[in-house]
């Protein structure tokens, strides 16, 4: 695994560019606080292959502390922090439809991904391996360096349990759901693309993503070379066949 952060080599993450701390949220972000109970999540089905990776949707709230050795999601510990623990709260806490949001994420992401073996829980399984997506909160709270999104670039896919953090401050939800989809790519190996639609335009280059529609992977799509994290020795990448050997080799 290869891990930078722009030009320095002290920690890993991933990042859109984009995204920076302090950036604004959707227009509900001031929408008045209402019910926090939380509505049934949606049924959770069993691992779609064998080695049992799964992608698993965090929106509770979680404490995470720092691992330099690579981030582990079974353990709550991320390569990508700068502080040695944090907690993302519950994801939009305050909004009177964050149960519906929630909903519309989690639908929109495994809508995304339905043409892939990939099974998407948004309850913790027993034990890993999982990627885990903690979503809530801003970088201060986590220790991202990043405002929208981060996880560790992982070149040969080495560590199975990578966990990706998304703010509060993303939005609309077809824009959480592109920046999830891109998350679980970095994590797999995946850099940065020039194509504005691709799930991989935005991390970590100056790619300006279209998040108005569903972002798409490729059968083959030449990698950004000035991006500011790359695997040695790739140009190109093949985004469906690397999205179905992470999760069914």
């Amino acid at each position: 695994m290869r891990w930078l952060l722009l030009c320095c080599a002290l920690a890993a993450c991933g990042v859109r560019l984009e995204d920076r701390p302090g950036g604004g949220g959707g227009d509900d972000a001031t929408t008045p606080p209402g019910d926090d109970a939380p509505s049934p999540p949606p049924i959770d089905a069993p691992p779609a292959c064998s080695n049992g990776r799964v992608v698993y949707l965090n929106f509770n709230g979680q404490t995470l502390t720092q691992q330099l050795s690579g981030s582990d999601a079974t353990q709550n510990r991320a390569s990508w922090m700068t502080i040695a623990s944090g907690t993302a709260p519950r994801y939009q806490t305050n909004l009177a439809n964050r149960n519906q949001l929630i909903q519309d994420v989690t639908d929109g992401i495994r809508a995304q991904l339905s043409s892939f073996p990939i099974t998407v829980v948004t309850t913790r399984p027993p034990t890993g391996p999982y990627v885990m997506i903690v979503f809530g909160g801003t970088a201060t709270q986590v220790g991202s360096r990043f405002g929208g999104a981060v996880t560790t670039l992982d070149c040969t896919d080495a560590k199975k349990s990578d966990l990706a953090w998304i703010s509060d401050l993303v939005s609309p939800t077809q824009r959480v759901v592109n920046f999830a989809v891109g998350a679980i790519g970095f994590g797999i190996g995946l850099t940065a693309t020039l194509d504005p639609k691709d799930c991989m335009c935005g991390w970590d280059n100056n790619c300006t993503s279209d998040n108005s529609v569903a972002c798409t992977l490729s059968p083959m799509i030449m990698r950004d070379p000035a991006a500011r994290q790359l695997c040695a020795g790739v140009t190109t990448q093949d985004e469906v066949a690397a999205f179905d050997a992470a999760f069914c080799r």
